[in-house]
């Protein structure tokens, strides 16, 4: 009887031990804000010159596909990028990332357009480095700038 008590003692402890150890990763995951695939703002966006230097490519090849549309060929051929009247990269103002099948950024950007004015834009680029890819797949204007 004692045998029994002390092995059903040791089960029970054993079971416990067990929700333990399983619930307590998933109520972290829970209480942790940032979700699975979510998006997450990224620091110091400013001073930070990897997300600059990814919205200034994010202005580069949206200027190279308004060419590309515009039928220009020529000026495609040449190993010169320029394109006519293009925008120009400012800075960017905002940036959030999210993994997906690598990683995502959603950037704010602000441009200086032909007339010297200035103005925001919503830019979408996909990095995945073990293909050593990145690529632009959005960049649309801002209807109301917020700076």
């Amino acid at each position: 009887m004692a045998a029994m008590l002390k092995v059903s003692l040791g089960l029970s402890l054993l079971g416990f031990l067990v929700i333990a150890v399983v619930t307590s990763p998933a109520n972290a995951a829970r209480k942790s804000s940032v979700r699975l695939g979510g998006k997450t703002d990224v620091p110091n966006v400013q001073t930070n010159m990897e997300i600059q230097e990814l919205g200034r490519y994010c202005v580069e090849q949206f200027n190279l596909q308004e060419q590309r549309e515009e039928g220009n060929i020529a000026s495609i051929s040449k190993t010169d990028t320029a394109v006519p009247r293009p925008l120009m990269f400012s800075r960017v103002v905002s940036a959030q990332k999210q993994v997906v099948a690598g990683m995502k950024y959603i950037l704010r950007i602000e441009v200086t357009q032909p007339d010297g004015s200035s103005r925001m834009f919503d830019s979408v680029v996909v990095i995945q480095p073990w293909l050593h890819s990145k690529k632009l797949v959005g960049f649309t204007p801002v209807a109301s700038p917020i700076y």
